[in-house]
């Protein structure tokens, strides 16, 4: 009995596989028409792909650029520090001066103010 189930798989495996091939199969000539339509899709692909390689070239150049711009600002940028340093120690040296400035300026009004006092006494 067994051998009569399993030929009866093996013989329905076989109608199958015959219906499949002779009914269900497509005609060469769908298959040249999808293989086309296959090549033609992957001839775009790759045009795309090129046109995007292209761009990212182009913004490799642009970022390039740009970088060359930063570290020219940021060369800028070194030398205004620079500048404002220097500015700030001009400051800081004014600032003495106006210092030194004050203490004389009231150091001369007490020197006129007993000179006034010494000439009043007189």
């Amino acid at each position: 009995m067994e051998k009569k189930s399993y030929l009866i798989i093996i013989i329905g495996v076989v109608i199958a596989f015959a219906f499949y091939w002779f009914l269900l199969r497509e005609p060469v000539s769908n298959q040249r028409e999808r293989a086309n339509a296959v090549t033609e899709s992957l001839e775009r692909t790759g045009a795309e792909q090129r046109n995007a390689q292209e761009h990212i070239e182009r913004i490799g150049r642009g970022i390039d650029e740009s970088i060359g711009r930063v570290d020219d600002v940021a060369e800028g940028i070194s030398g205004a520090s620079e500048g404002i340093t220097d500015v700030q120690e001009r400051n800081r040296e004014c600032a003495r001066i106006v210092e030194d400035s004050e203490r004389r300026i009231s150091e001369s009004q007490r020197i006129l103010q007993s000179i006034r006092e010494r000439a009043r006494q007189n």
